[in-house]
């Protein structure tokens, strides 16, 4: 033996040993398994190392075993014994069907050993003959099959795994075509999104892969599949993902963005606006950043009292800005160029306020303010997008201003 087919031998029971069951009698059939696989196919050949690069040779070894790992731990439902398999062809799916099944099963079912349990309940129950809709039912996967969607499921083509195949089903069930059905599935590959909302998501986007110009939506060009996976991210991190991760700074309540999120109403033309202006219209909460790139620079009080005002739907804060950072996150929730007057801020010679609208546990800014603290008064007022303040907002702003002696201007 060679010192090449000496290593290549060596690599392999690394990782054999690396995914060798602990219980006895587990480990028992996984022995079993290999000797039965190394006698009768070529899975396990290290000579099969030789036409791949190294990446791939391991990878593809890897899973091997650590699928004959999983099939060991479910040696209690194995019918027939690994030394009798005669593969028809060398597979793990051939393996599969052998060892546990008395009936044929579709070939993308024995992709479940790659993945989780549940899906792995989903080949068993139907390799012992229960009808597939039972078996999703049973197995504790979050999804449900209409009986349309039972016959597409259990005679889909070997392209996706045993979840992607149930979404595949649905959305064929849905009036999908079997390309709109494949695109839509990789797009939303990884994501795992509540049943009620899936199936929401789906309706939407078979309507989107299908819509036909009309006076709702003239001129629509139907999305592609780099669009398809944009829309499938953006549902998922508005309503699944903490609102940290997806504005890249904490959050005093780390939750989802839109948690209710919903296609209720929606045209393909609504939902991109909304991907486009999303920042503008949700009401994203004030919040502290973790992490800039830029130096923070601080300085003190300008000696002015805040203010507080209640109404009957919301809260009302006057709150000083101190910190550089806290005027960047200002000028970018408010779109206008706050962020520019730290230099002004730490002479002394500004004070910035915010105005501040607090529904339950979401707040936003409403108005920036300048004030010459040395002159007792308000020099500008200005909400987004420099933008003139509501009457309501001039308003609390004077009585705050009243309170502390500073003049108004008048426009």
């Amino acid at each position: 033996m060679s010192a090449k087919s000496a290593g290549r031998r060596d690599l392999l029971d690394c990782v054999i040993r690396k995914y060798r069951p602990g219980q006895y009698l587990a480990s028992l059939a996984y022995t079993q398994l290999i000797e039965s696989v190394r006698a009768n196919s070529s899975l396990l050949s290290p000579r099969s190392f030789r036409t791949r690069s190294y990446d791939n040779r391991y990878c593809a070894t890897e899973n091997t075993v650590y699928a004959l790992s999983r099939m060991a731990g479910f040696h209690t439902r194995m019918i027939r014994s690994a030394y009798a398999w005669r593969p028809t062809r060398a597979s793990i799916h051939d393996l599969s069907q052998h060892l546990f099944a008395r009936f044929e099963v579709p070939q993308f079912a024995h992709r479940a050993w790659f993945d989780e349990v549940t899906e792995i309940r989903v080949l068993l129950d139907m390799a012992r003959g229960i009808n597939p809709r039972k078996a999703v039912t049973n197995s504790g996967l979050a999804a449900r099959l209409t009986r349309k969607a039972s016959h597409l499921f259990a005679n889909a083509p070997d392209r996706f795994g045993v979840l992607d195949t149930i979404r595949w089903a649905q959305l064929r069930s849905l009036g999908a075509s079997i390309d709109a059905a494949n695109r839509i599935v990789k797009a939303c590959q990884g994501y795992r999104y509540d049943e009620a909302f899936w199936l929401d998501l789906a309706r939407f986007l078979v309507y989107a892969c299908n819509v036909k110009p009309n006076r709702r939506e003239r001129s629509v060009v139907l999305p592609d599949d780099r669009e398809l996976k944009a829309i499938a991210r953006f549902v998922w991190q508005q309503r699944y993902v903490d609102a940290s991760r997806v504005l890249g700074y904490r959050v005093h309540h780390d939750v989802p963005l839109q948690p209710n999120f919903s296609f209720a109403g929606r045209t393909l033309k609504s939902l991109r606006r909304h991907m486009a202006n999303w920042r503008r219209e949700v009401d994203i909460p004030i919040s502290t950043p973790v992490i800039f790139a830029m130096r923070n620079r601080v300085w003190y009080p300008s000696g002015l009292q805040s203010m507080v005002f209640e109404s009957f739907n919301a809260t009302w804060e006057m709150v000083e800005l101190l910190e550089s950072k806290e005027l960047r996150i200002e000028g970018g929730r408010m779109q206008h160029c706050v962020a520019g007057y730290t230099s002004s801020c730490v002479s002394g010679r500004s004070s910035i306020w915010s105005l501040r609208r607090k529904v339950l546990d979401s707040e936003r800014p409403v108005v920036t303010i300048e004030v010459w603290p040395k002159s007792s008064r308000i020099v500008q007022m200005k909400a987004k997008r420099n933008a003139k303040p509501t009457v309501h907002a001039r308003t609390l702003i004077r009585r705050w201003a009243a309170e502390n002696g500073l003049a108004v201007p008048d426009s």
